[in-house]
């Protein structure tokens, strides 16, 4: 008989099995689940260093950006003292409250 043979291993479960007619090839069911956690691990890899690779960049941009602005937010407040001193020099009087008038949002 060449075709399919079934064998009952517990009574709502079957085992099907299939006569080898290819003696040269072997199956191995266990090395399969290791090639694809293997594959799995190896893509998250590659996932984070390309993502690193892709978006590091921006990081150092955006720190660059946040040193840029808190260099500006400085000068800005500088110089919104030096016009005070100037307008209490020059007898001009201010009628809003003493807030600063730049704000970074």
């Amino acid at each position: 008989m060449n075709g399919p043979r079934v064998m009952f291993d517990v009574p709502t479960q079957f085992i099907y099995t299939v006569p080898n007619n290819m003696p040269w090839v072997k199956r191995s069911h266990s090395s399969t689940r290791f090639n694809w956690l293997i594959a799995g691990i190896a893509s998250v890899v590659v996932g984070v260093l390309a993502g690193y690779s892709w978006w590091g960049d921006t990081a150092s941009v955006v720190t660059l950006v946040e040193q840029q602005l808190t260099q500006s937010q400085a000068q800005v407040r500088r110089l919104e003292k030096r016009v005070q001193t100037l307008e209490a020099k020059l007898g001009i009087e201010e009628e809003s409250s003493s807030e600063p008038t730049a704000k970074a949002y």
